[in-house]
């Protein structure tokens, strides 16, 4: 039994002993662990505060390089704005030294100086005058007619854009500046000319009702065939007196004027009333019915029945 005591405290001890340095490997094994993650932590957290630190220093550069580049960009625009303003001040000096020296052969006119200056031979007053003979020459030639002042600024500005990006010219006069152009001053293609006739189609407006300026406009205006003013024109190409022509007549002879010398040939000029007839309807002139009726009406010239 002794035997047996001894032998069971030996295990006993044996047991107690493993059971210890089972628990002693497993706490170093655990504090080894805690002290890796440790480490670990604080290797990241320093790793952080590089990046942080990197990332601060390089957002603090890029700050200072775009309020560089802003403040070369600021400068820069000063610059341009400053260049720019001097140009157009020197633009606008020119300018105005050649629109005073174009403006001074100019004169004051009136309506008997305008009438001293028809060249008609045949002038139809304006009650006379068929209303769709009008309503056509302004749908055509200056639809904003009824608008302005004398001048329209918008057809004044396609023109000058068209005729600098482009290789053919586009005309931008009013119907005033026409009448300046056919009865006070001249054909010349040039810019003292173009400010004289914008002087003057303003001075009109002041004077004149917008019918007593298509009056003279359509009293004076060349339809080829020598042929001067609506009147004589009529008779020439209808055989007929002004107030007798019907809407299919009046848009045909309306667009004679824009070039005589092609539309006094009776199949051009019908290509150009079918245009115009197409306008006065797009603008509210004539309905669909009165457009569809001139369309189809037949209108030869007088010379191709003769």
């Amino acid at each position: 039994m002794n035997y047996n005591d001894d032998d069971n405290r030996i295990r006993r001890r044996k047991v107690s002993s493993n059971d210890y340095n089972y628990k002693s490997k497993q706490h170093q094994r655990y504090y080894e662990e805690k002290v890796r993650l440790e480490n670990a932590s604080y290797e990241r957290k320093i790793d952080n505060n590089r990046i942080k630190k990197y990332n601060t220093t390089k957002n603090t550069r890029t700050n200072k390089r775009k309020k560089a580049n802003k403040k070369i960009r600021l400068k820069l625009a000063k610059v341009f704005l400053i260049i720019a303003l001097v140009i157009s001040v020197g633009v606008a000096a020119v300018g105005s030294v050649f629109a005073i020296s174009s403006l001074k052969d100019t004169k004051v006119i009136n309506k008997e100086i305008l009438k001293e200056s028809y060249i008609s031979s045949e002038v139809v007053p304006d009650n006379e005058i068929p209303k769709y003979l009008k309503d056509a020459l302004v749908s055509i030639e200056d639809e904003r007619f009824y608008e302005h002042k004398g001048i329209d600024i918008i057809s004044l500005t396609r023109s000058l854009l068209h005729n600098i990006f482009s290789d053919t010219t586009q005309g931008g006069s009013t119907i005033e500046m026409q009448i300046s152009k056919n009865l006070l001053t001249s054909d010349d293609r040039n810019m003292k000319r173009k400010i004289k006739d914008i002087y003057y189609a303003t001075q009109m407006d002041k004077f004149m009702t917008k019918d007593e300026i298509l009056c003279t406009y359509l009293n004076n205006v060349y339809f080829g065939k020598s042929a001067y003013g609506v009147g004589k024109a009529s008779k020439v190409y209808f055989g007929k007196n002004v107030q007798d022509l019907t809407l299919a007549q009046s848009a045909m002879l309306v667009g004679i004027t824009n070039s005589p010398a092609k539309y006094k040939e009776h199949r051009e000029a019908k290509k150009r009333q079918e245009v115009i007839l197409y306008k006065m309807k797009e603008l509210g002139y004539i309905d669909e019915e009165e457009y569809s009726q001139a369309i189809s009406e037949n209108v030869p010239f007088k010379s191709e029945i003769e």
